[in-house]
């Protein structure tokens, strides 16, 4: 539609005139919307999932907006990102270079990290196993943020007769003799405002541990490929040595895990109790596993504490 198309907005009348768009668009609805509330706004060139130079180039492939606090500082938003998502700015787009159009002209901006508790991911399990190795039990996700939104899009995105394969899915994944028995989602999954998504699981998966005489071998069921997507744990080789570059996560994020596993009478962990500790400006880590009675207890806990670490991380 002419020169500097790529990053010229269209007016809201002409959005609504021709009932679509980008996310310039999508960025300059919200800003007319929000002028018209009475805020001041306006449009941001930013780059999604990559970084800007500071050199004189089309370096943008996305727009957003910049609202101005009461204290004089400009807050981002991302209305193109956001439906569904229980945060006004898409956390993974935390660590970002954007440019906002204000009258006063502006240096590349970095936008904000995002704390880890925004975006939890909670599973808590309890499992019984048999003399024969059968498992039985039941487990809890509770998330928020991006993790939330990682969670909810089978609701929000999916169609709803594909509700129960998707779930089962996640079982089947920790084992292909899993079978679900029910399902609770307490709220309506689709209604994201009604608070974080929470569902809880109700399963058995026949021959779950290997069982021989007197001794069982299993793997406790949260680690055990559950929901890997949301868990994520860095999409990085982390086997190497020494690195040279930057490299991401989908976002910061606390996830913590815990396992009550009811074992048969008489056995025990052959290693006993168990606790690991570790901080860093990256990110913390603590784990222990005990065993009361016939109870075996597992937790778990990882802080991944940004979105871009720097190789020295």
């Amino acid at each position: 539609m002419g020169e500097g198309e790529g990053f010229t907005l269209h007016s809201t009348k002409m959005n609504y005139t021709d009932r679509c768009g980008v996310c310039k668009d999508i960025a300059g609805t919200l800003i007319s919307f929000l002028r018209m509330a009475g805020f001041e706004a306006y449009p941001a060139m930013t780059m999604a999932g990559s970084r800007v130079e500071e050199i004189p180039a089309d370096h943008f492939n996305h727009c957003v907006a910049v609202v101005k606090l009461s204290n004089g500082t400009y807050m981002p938003l991302d209305p193109t990102w956001v439906p569904f998502v229980r945060e006004l700015w898409s956390s993974a787009e935390q660590q970002q270079h954007y440019l906002p159009g204000v009258p006063e002209g502006s240096d590349l901006c970095l936008t904000p990290v995002s704390a880890p508790e925004n975006h939890y991911l909670r599973i808590h399990a309890k499992n019984r196993l048999d003399e024969k190795g059968n498992l039985k039990g039941s487990f809890t996700i509770t998330a928020e943020g991006q993790s939330d939104a990682n969670i909810r899009r089978m609701f929000t995105q999916g169609w709803q007769t594909e509700w129960t394969n998707q779930l089962e899915s996640q079982l089947l994944a920790v084992s292909p003799k899993a079978r679900m028995i029910k399902v609770d989602y307490g709220k309506d999954p689709k209604n994201y405002m009604a608070g974080p998504i929470r569902i809880t699981f109700h399963y058995e998966i026949p021959g779950y541990a290997l069982a021989t005489s007197g001794e069982m071998v299993f793997k406790p069921m949260v680690m055990n490929n559950l929901y890997n997507q949301v868990k994520s744990y860095l999409r990085i080789d982390t086997s190497l040595e020494s690195r040279k570059y930057d490299f991401k996560d989908a976002c910061s994020r606390l996830v913590e895990l815990t396992e009550e596993i009811d074992l048969p009478r008489g056995y025990r962990l052959v290693e006993g109790i168990r606790t690991e500790s570790s901080v860093s400006n990256a990110a913390d880590f603590s784990g222990s596993l005990s065993q009361n009675g016939s109870k075996i207890r597992l937790t778990q806990q990882l802080v991944l504490k940004k979105r871009v670490y720097e190789a020295s991380d």
